[in-house]
């Protein structure tokens, strides 16, 4: 059985932006799918999110893993914690890996990220439990920045995929569809 997760953004659904577009998309590829919603995700937390997932019985083993934004951070946590299995390959969209841009906007509540992050992003433990790694980001993220994502998906030996003025592929980017992910993984036979 092919098995995908999805993992929504802060203050999100997996039923908005482009997710219903791509569970959509992954079922007709004969994926089951996994996309839940995220507990008190608000205010998104590493330790909350780990052991919701850890308990919720999905078998993440081999799975298409994607997130968007703090979904994209949760993925790279999974990666490095030990419970975790191997996947097939992980998405990381809007990655956000820092609070660079987002620490002095005024729609951040003051401690809401403190808990999401981990102390050091490890490569070396992701690389042992996925191999193939694709970051997406827009061009113009306000909120994530390009040139941490690039970084890091260097270390990851990724590919990326840069949106042109996708903003960061929520809400005000209006986009519903990402069909410059899905054409990347058809061609990289990831649904095969």
């Amino acid at each position: 059985m092919k098995r995908a997760t999805l993992l929504h953004s802060t203050d999100s659904k997996p039923n908005e932006y482009w997710f219903p577009w791509l569970q959509s998309y992954l079922e007709q590829k004969g994926y089951e799918v996994y996309a839940p919603l995220l507990p008190n995700n608000i205010v998104p937390n590493r330790h909350t999110y780990e052991n919701f997932l850890k308990t919720s019985g999905w078998d993440f083993s081999d799975n298409l893993l994607i997130g968007h934004s703090s979904g994209a951070t949760t993925v790279l946590n999974l990666l490095q914690s030990d419970w975790f299995p191997s996947v097939k390959a992980s998405v990381l969209a809007g990655t956000f890996l820092n609070e660079k841009l987002t620490k002095d906007a005024d729609w951040v509540m003051k401690g809401q990220f403190d808990n999401l992050f981990p102390d050091s992003y490890k490569p070396t433990a992701m690389l042992e439990k996925c191999s193939t790694f694709y970051f997406v980001h827009g061009s113009d993220d306000p909120y994530c920045d390009i040139a941490d994502a690039k970084d890091l998906s260097d270390k990851l030996h990724g590919t990326f995929i840069t949106i042109q003025n996708g903003h960061h592929l929520g809400k005000a980017s209006g986009i519903v569809a990402l069909p410059q992910l899905t054409d990347m993984l058809e061609k990289d036979h990831i649904f095969e």
